[in-house]
């Protein structure tokens, strides 16, 4: 029944997302970023802690200005709750994402005729909150609320109208039209006004329902973010203003986000098991979908080591390809990214790749043994 629910809803998703955009800031292996896809899984693993970091970059095959992107993550189920069988679970995450490279050091004359750096440095620091519910004593199924702020700051520097930040040669951006308006009063004035920082805050909340079993375990969550309309560009809100131009305190804010997603995973023998999952993602226009699958096998079944492969879809426009291994608690794994649109010509159908490691730690608890005292007589 959970598998044909879940096939129906790959296939209404996949409907809503084929004719969108992608959104480039997700990453294709989300999977070791459970944070950012929704705050209800913190503390949502069997385990003490949860430690993992992942590295992506994207569309250097098309200009010098790829996405790079790294993010560090962590989680615990800290307390219980109210009840025995419930309990409270907290993340951290901190994410950088498409580093200057030095453009900030650059003279007006090298920023304004150079595309060799980077434009932009988004940094974020986040905090999540967890409560778990579980819905039997047994713990099978669990109905979890988390809560999430998000504290960041947007840093522009050495934008060029030829930049390819969506993906698509020669694009015509407002944001780096906005961003030439805003310091272009510098070359009257003759002081270097190159850089523009922008600091938000922001909160999301989700739900996370799981339903675990001896042989398998289902997940499907639901999670909102951009609720304090943080700020999110240099795209003026008003219309016009007093100069005919854009001013700092006139900046676009982040439309409300809809993350979706869902996986099962079921042991199909002792040795083998499929991952088969979904991730979808909406911001006003925009949409990002991927569907993918994984299979992993365990070659020595006295050993704690798996081998996985599998492959993903996003909005038909890149066929990821994944490769993992699972050596018992540590957690590796890396993804390509295959364009099948009307990039491939420029791009050669390289898209990008990620690199991604994961450990789940245990402590235990030093038992308690009552002593023994033998009667002399014996």
């Amino acid at each position: 029944m959970r598998m044909k629910f879940m096939l129906i809803a790959l296939v209404a998703v996949c409907l809503i997302g084929e004719k969108s955009f992608a959104q480039d800031l997700h990453y294709s292996y989300y999977h070791f970023t459970p944070l950012s896809v929704n705050p209800a899984n913190s503390g949502a693993f069997s385990g003490s802690y949860r430690v993992g970091g992942i590295y992506t970059s994207k569309e250097g095959s098309i200009s010098d200005r790829s996405f790079k992107n790294f993010s560090l993550t962590a989680d615990a189920p800290i307390i219980k709750g109210l009840r025995k069988q419930d309990w409270i679970g907290v993340g951290l995450q901190a994410d950088i994402l498409n580093a200057l490279n030095g453009a900030g050091n650059l003279s007006p004359e090298t920023t304004q005729n150079s595309d060799e750096k980077y434009a932009q440095n988004w940094s974020f620091f986040k905090i999540s909150l967890a409560y778990h519910l579980a819905l039997d004593k047994k713990q099978s199924n669990i109905l979890t609320l988390g809560a999430q702020m998000n504290n960041g700051s947007r840093q522009y520097a050495g934008f060029n109208l030829s930049d390819t930040r969506n993906g698509i040669i020669n694009a015509h951006d407002l944001d780096l039209e906005n961003f030439k308006q805003l310091t272009s009063s510098s070359s009257s004035t003759g002081q270097q006004q190159d850089q523009t920082k922008f600091r938000s805050r922001d909160l999301g909340v989700g739900l996370l329902f799981n339903a675990r079993r001896k042989n398998s375990d289902f997940r499907l969550g639901v999670a909102v973010d951009g609720i304090l309309k943080p700020k999110n560009g240099l795209l003026s809100n008003s219309t016009s203003t007093s100069q005919g131009g854009v001013s700092k305190d006139s900046v676009e804010t982040k439309l409300i986000g809809l993350n979706i997603h869902g996986d099962y995973k079921i042991d199909v023998t002792q040795r083998t098991s499929i991952e088969p999952s979904f991730y979808y993602y909406n911001m006003g226009k925009f949409n990002a979908f991927n569907v993918n699958s994984h299979i992993w096998y365990q070659f020595n079944p006295e050993q704690e080591f798996r081998g996985g492969a599998g492959l993903g879809l996003r909005n038909v426009r890149d066929v990821i390809v994944y490769l993992g291994a699972k050596i018992d608690a540590i957690q590796v794994g890396i993804s390509y990214d295959l364009n099948v649109n009307d990039r491939t010509l420029a791009s050669s159908g390289l898209g990008g790749f990620e690199i991604a490691a994961r450990y789940v730690g245990v402590i235990y608890k030093k038992p308690k043994v009552k002593p023994i005292i033998f009667c002399p007589r014996l």
